[in-house]
């Protein structure tokens, strides 16, 4: 993968740090935009999950979408662990195979 190419990085979190992490974004993300969701997440793993998450099956987060390159995906990535280490954020990064506006 070349540096030029973009990708999307894409990041799930707790509803708990959906402000801090806009706050972050709009901070840090200077070159593209990026879009926010409510999201809910499965997983066999029930030791972060509530109570109520655990009877329900799901786990109510918000889930942040980055257009970027690697490496600056890869930047992010490190500025957000400075900062939110161990706070349960998952992230994976994409190549964009199409992209553009309409």
């Amino acid at each position: 993968m070349t540096d030029s190419e973009n990708g999307v990085l894409t990041l799930t979190a707790p509803r708990t740090l959906e402000e801090e992490l806009v706050d972050f974004f709009l901070d840090h993300n200077h070159q593209h935009g990026f879009t926010s969701l409510h999201v809910r997440g499965h997983s066999s793993e029930h030791g972060s999950l509530s109570p109520i998450e655990q009877v329900t099956g799901r786990q109510h987060q918000v889930q942040f979408q980055v257009q970027a390159t690697e490496s600056q995906a890869d930047e992010i990535c490190k500025r957000l662990e400075s900062r939110f280490s161990g706070v349960g954020i998952h992230y994976w990064f994409l190549i964009s195979t199409l992209q553009g506006h309409i």
